[in-house]
């Protein structure tokens, strides 16, 4: 069965919600399978990033009227469940979905609606998702040096277009590009670029900026995936001069065909180039040792060049502080990506060092 598929976002696996949907006035007689799925980039200094999903809509170009698909806590055969797993008892209140941001990485994304038939046609896009203040059910992070849950706003548009409106406690990303829902071929993914755009505001709560968030066709995208050499990976903590401030590892996707020397952390710096994303170097343990990898997933076809370093650095508005560094301590450029294909690229000792800025 053909089906489009939502991701939302740095992140990518898939979790399954049960749709109620609304009427609609479509003068399209086609309809085909909808499924949209959620997926995360990674960040550092947080070990959860839990956000709570009430409703999608689907947004009609023309004539009709939105199609809205409540959004719930299910098991895999899409029942309704409580927080324990257990079927809901007939008349108990359904639970919103969610999803821990940071367990959809690279190419997994988890679904929001799956299976969802819908008209064929042109679309906008509103996904609904509680903010920290909600009563019962608020978004929030959990950050590594407490371990204290921390309120998450999810930065949106205030209202979805068409007559959908709002929600008490609630944020709305609403996606403005038009997309097409095709008789076959749709595989959507909503991507939530996390080290970009997930922050601290001056209350000590975070929000995650609408901007970091963008909505993808994966059937016209590839990945890039790698291993970054353990020696490597040594290296650059050995030979960091951020050692105090400790270490983040991570690998930048730059657009083109960059030098080492120009590529630059998401904070403007000049003479280098800004990253368009950025995946966590995670460990996997197996029968030979350790080893240690990153995946870029949903990456539109082109020309890219990757680079890996301990001394991340994320704050895209503002200049590295004093005292703090970012080096790109190897990188692979000239990496083709086509659709529907994986581009390997490791990062391994025989790179050129990169130089501090």
């Amino acid at each position: 069965m053909d089906t489009l598929k939502f991701s939302l976002v740095g992140a990518a696996v898939a979790l399954t919600l049960v749709g109620c949907g609304s009427d609609s006035d479509t003068t399209s007689s086609s309809t085909t399978p909808v499924t949209l799925s959620v997926s995360d980039a990674p960040i550092d200094d947080v070990s959860e990033v839990v956000v709570n999903y009430s409703k999608v809509a689907f947004l009609p170009i023309g004539e009709g009227k939105p199609i809205v698909f409540e959004i719930n806590k299910t098991n895999e055969e899409g029942k309704l469940v409580d927080e324990s797993g257990t079927e809901l008892a007939e008349g108990a209140d359904p639970l919103p979905l969610s999803v821990d941001l940071l367990n959809y990485q690279g190419s997994n994304a988890i679904e929001l609606v799956k299976d969802q038939e819908i008209p064929t046609g042109s679309y906008k896009l509103c996904v609904f998702a509680h903010d920290g203040a909600h009563p019962t059910y608020p978004s929030y992070v959990v950050g590594t040096e407490n371990g204290n849950q921390i309120p998450l706003t999810v930065k949106g548009e205030g209202k979805c277009p068409q007559g959908v409106g709002s929600e008490p406690n609630a944020g709305v990303l609403y996606f403005n590009d038009t997309f097409t829902v095709n008789a076959d071929n749709n595989d959507y993914v909503v991507e939530f670029d996390l080290r970009r755009g997930l922050r601290e505001a001056n209350n000590g709560d975070y929000t995650i900026q609408r901007t970091s968030v963008s909505l993808i066709n994966t059937v016209t995208t590839g990945n890039i995936k790698g291993n970054v050499a353990l020696e490597t990976y040594q290296n650059c903590e050995l030979n960091s001069a951020d050692s105090e401030n400790g270490f983040a590892h991570a690998v930048y996707l730059y657009q083109g065909n960059i030098a080492q020397d120009a590529m630059g952390p998401f904070a403007t710096l000049p003479d280098t180039q800004t990253p368009i994303a950025a995946a966590n170097v995670n460990v996997t343990t197996g029968e030979e040792g350790d080893t240690y990898n990153y995946e870029f997933g949903f990456v539109e076809p082109g020309t890219y060049s990757v680079g890996y370093t301990c001394t991340a650095n994320d704050d895209s508005e503002a200049g590295l502080v004093e005292g703090e560094t970012f080096t790109v301590f190897k990188s692979a450029s000239d990496l083709s990506v086509v659709a529907g294909t994986n581009t390997s690229a490791d990062i391994n000792p025989s790179a050129d060092l990169g130089t501090p800025l």
